[in-house]
């Protein structure tokens, strides 16, 4: 559908790291990123296989914020996401960004249940 509709699927993965010990938050960083960055290209390969016009991006801070704020940026149309439609005391202790998405995003939000 995505590639008779002409349309660009940009995929961003946000990492953070907790680590306190600058040294180690430095080395996990990177680490994170470069794990993020070979995880998205897989997809993209596969989608750009299949003719669609595919980007990656990857990004390091607080999850929800960055992706309102990158699809702003961008003027995207949609931001699609995966959701574990978690309840109760997972959610609670877990969080929710696809609600953090829903709140803080000021471009529609489509979310898809896995699991």
């Amino acid at each position: 559908m995505v590639r008779y509709c002409q349309a660009e699927v940009h995929l961003i993965r946000v990492v953070v790291s907790y680590r306190i010990d600058p040294k180690e938050e430095k080395e996990e960083r990177a680490r994170l990123l470069q794990e993020a960055w070979d995880y998205l290209e897989k997809i993209v390969s596969r989608l750009r296989k299949k003719r669609v016009r595919a980007y990656a991006v990857v990004v390091y801070g607080k999850d929800a914020v960055q992706v309102c704020d990158f699809a702003r940026k961008n003027k995207f149309d949609l931001i699609a996401m995966a959701t574990h439609g978690r309840s109760g005391i997972s959610r609670w202790a877990l969080g929710s960004v696809a609600d953090k998405v829903l709140s803080c995003s000021v471009v529609p939000v489509m979310l898809i249940r896995v699991g």
